[in-house]
Parts: C-alpha cells; structure tokens; sequence
C-alpha cells in the first residue's frame, strides 16, 4: 500500500467508502486518481489525488473520453474535498452520488438504444 494513500486515509478518514462511494473492504482496493493529470501540470502529491477503488478509477477514466462534462465536476468536487481536509460530508455524498447515478442511467440507457430495445 502506497504511503500517500494511507495518509489520506487518516486525513480524510475514508476507511469503507471512495471518493466517489464505491463502498470497499480492505485499503488495498484504494488507488490514486490525479485529478490533474501529470501530462498537464499535476503533480505526485496528495493535493492532486483522490482516493478511489479501481473501479471507480476506471470508471472516472471512462467518463473523462465519454462525459467530459460530468468528469470535470466530479474533480472539482474532488480539489473542493482536498481543500478542506475534512471527511467528506453527507452533502458531499450526495452530490456526487446524484452524477454517477445520473450518468450510470444514461449509459445503461445508450447501451439499451444500441441493443435496440425501448427506453
């Protein structure tokens, strides 16, 4: 386990749930997201990362090709909660639940229009 990771982890005090809610067991399951990517001027340092599952990594990484709009916000509220070294809040929670759910609905129903079935 990364040591950055383990230190947010204190920080944040982010022990069952990701940064996106993905509910997890054990901090291995943790990675690191840049939310400014190295490419464009992000640094290695726990001021540019949130901590996500992989599966939330990977699916932050699908919305950046597919929903740039909404991957945009969902850092933003990443660089917020990094701001504030607190524990992510209830409201924090439920603001970016409402995204995820709300693309997860949108790409549940492209692939639905794809297979050819009703909306």
């Amino acid at each position: 386990m990364n040591d950055d990771i383990l230190y947010m982890v204190k920080i944040y005090s982010t022990y069952d749930t990701d940064w996106l809610g993905d509910k997890f067991n054990d901090l291995s399951e943790l990675t690191r997201h840049h939310i400014v990517k190295k490419e464009h001027g992000g640094q290695d340092s726990i001021k540019n990362y949130a901590l996500l599952t992989r599966k939330s990594h990977s699916f932050i990484h699908y919305l950046e090709v597919n929903y740039n709009k909404e991957y945009n916000y969902l850092n933003s509220k990443f660089i917020e909660l990094n701001n504030s070294l607190t524990s992510p809040s209830i409201n924090y929670y439920e603001d970016v639940c409402k995204v995820v759910k709300r693309v997860r609905k949108k790409i549940k129903n492209n692939r639905r229009k794809r297979e050819g079935k009703n909306v």
